[in-house]
């Protein structure tokens, strides 16, 4: 009788993630992220590739990759040259500072006030502020209200009526209200600090992620907008922020005609029209990127305020 042989214990096949580290999935993933990265700043990159690109060189067209000609800055100086377009950056970076520092100051100082449901009549003024959220006075009313407060045709119909943001507002109010240490608050406070003292001292410090959040959001806002320009200004060239300018640049032939007009004094070719218009586009883009790698470190942990809750 013969006997069976003992088989072996059959051995698992190794996966490739097991055998190299990763699979083709990853891969994939790899890949796709890699050029949605690429589709998303090829944009960028050619804008600024055409604003220092030399004139022979940009009306030949085509995927430009860098400047083949050189750098020419001609563009640059032409704008920089222009008093339209360096008011307007005083303008726009003036009212942005302003604008967010003063909105950060009003905003938190009511959220954390608001924030203290013990005091009598926080919840009534928390409800009216959100109110505000839902229903506005509209166009026409608002005007008269500038109107009454001389703020139309002035700097600062630009900055003080968005000295308060509701959005952040909640924002604020909700984080002073669960991410910070309530015991930290009654510690101060008997160590003699008054309720300005716990905001300033211990409430401002401990919010450094979450206002750096907000405020890069709001300078952003100051620094695109011109809605505030086109509706209460409009006639005086002085008070134009940059985004306006921007926006005459891109539409508007008749900017344009004055630009060529400002830059006759060089002794360089005159730029062609679209090149100019790519330049500017970098002078709006540069500032705010400039400041947000100085607030990422507070911006990723900012952003997730709320998120996650105990």
């Amino acid at each position: 009788m013969a006997v069976s042989g003992v088989q072996k214990p059959r051995v698992p096949r190794k996966s490739l993630r097991q055998r190299f580290g990763f699979n083709f999935y990853d891969v994939f993933v790899v890949l796709f992220c890699v050029a949605f990265a690429v589709i998303c700043f090829y944009p960028m990159w050619y804008v600024f590739i055409a604003s220092i690109t030399p004139y022979e060189e940009f009306v030949k067209g085509g995927l430009m990759l860098w400047p083949s000609g050189g750098v020419d800055l001609q563009y640059y100086k032409t704008i920089f040259s222009n008093s339209s377009f360096t008011t307007s950056l005083w303008i726009s970076a003036s009212k942005t500072v302003i604008g967010t520092l003063l909105s950060l100051l009003i905003t938190s100082t009511m959220a954390y006030a608001v924030s203290k449901v013990h005091v009598p009549g926080m919840k009534l003024i928390n409800v009216l502020a959100v109110f505000t959220m839902f229903f506005t006075g509209g166009l026409i009313p608002t005007y008269i209200l500038y109107m009454d407060l001389n703020l139309i045709r002035t700097y600062w119909v630009m900055v003080l009526p968005y000295g308060f943001s509701i959005t952040y507002f909640i924002i604020m109010r909700n984080y002073f209200s669960y991410s910070v240490p309530k015991d930290l608050e009654d510690a101060a406070r008997i160590d003699g600090c008054n309720e300005v003292g716990v905001f300033f001292r211990v409430l401002l410090p401990l919010s450094k992620p979450m206002l750096a959040a907000v405020g890069l959001f709001l300078a952003v806002g100051f620094w695109n907008d011109y809605y505030s320009y086109m509706m209460y200004i409009a006639n005086k060239s002085e008070l134009q922020p940059f985004a306006w300018v921007l926006r005459r640049v891109l539409t508007d032939s008749a900017m344009m005609a004055q630009v060529r007009q400002g830059a006759a004094d060089f002794s360089a070719q005159l730029p062609p029209p679209m090149a100019l218009r790519m330049a500017t586009i970098i002078c709006a883009m540069l500032p705010i990127m400039c400041v947000y790698p100085f607030l990422q470190k507070h911006f990723a942990k900012g952003i997730l305020i709320g998120a996650v809750k105990e």
